[in-house]
């Protein structure tokens, strides 16, 4: 995720703060073995920045999520297999991408760059089910009993494209008396959260599978 938000400049890793935290994260080898070391360290961080500059052109921008979708009944009349109320898919437009709890690269703690990612599609998504022929219908139905898939529950993956990240923002705030001062990063826009990044996303699209392993394709929804 962090490479992502180097590749939209939505992290300045020029910044020591910044830097020494994507290292933990993204080289936790190297910032195991020379951080302690001052001067190798300075050379570590060296590279790492133009390793950056070389490679940000094929950091990733395309992710996706998985989750478990249950089944209701089949609609005849419109050819769709519905979904179920508790797992409607009616006006989804944002769910987390990644998030992380305790310290990362063994003991080494996070305290600037964020945990949660939070993807945010332009558009809801709005579907009432799969559209299937009462043939396919019949035949998920049939696996579902031979697998005693009692719950009739299938398995979605939404692919997603980043398309823009408000940049992180570093804060200072002055303490009285000896008190060091309060340094942060956060977005600054609407609906940001100093606990996570949101990242403006386009859905591509939505697979669903009969297996948990994703092999077993029933539908596929094209994105916005």
């Amino acid at each position: 995720m962090l490479k992502t938000m180097v590749r939209f400049n939505a992290l300045d890793i020029t910044d020591k703060n910044i830097l020494d935290e994507y290292a933990i994260i993204t080289e936790c080898d190297l910032y195991t073995a020379f951080y302690k070391n001052d001067f190798k360290w300075n050379q570590v961080r060296q590279a790492i920045l133009k390793s950056v500059k070389n490679g940000v052109a094929l950091f990733p921008t395309s992710y996706y999520f998985d989750t478990t979708v249950k089944l209701d009944r089949y609609d005849f009349e419109n050819k769709i297999f519905l979904f179920a109320k508790s797992t409607s898919l009616n006006n989804i437009n944002a769910f987390s991408l990644y998030s992380v709890k305790g310290d990362v690269c063994g003991s080494s703690a996070i305290k600037y760059v964020p945990k949660e990612y939070k993807a945010v599609l332009d558009a809801p998504v709005v579907l009432n089910g799969l559209a299937l022929s009462e043939k396919d219908a019949k035949e998920l139905l049939k696996r579902m009993e031979k697998d005693k898939n009692t719950e009739r529950a299938i398995f979605a993956r939404f692919n997603v494209s980043i398309v823009y990240i408000d940049a992180l923002r570093k804060s200072i705030t002055t303490s009285k008396g000896d008190s060091p001062s309060k340094i942060q990063y956060e977005q600054t826009g609407k609906g940001t959260s100093k606990t996570s990044v949101r990242m403006d996303a386009r859905l591509d699209s939505i697979q669903f599978y009969a297996d948990p392993e994703m092999t077993q394709l029933i539908f596929q929804y094209a994105g916005s």
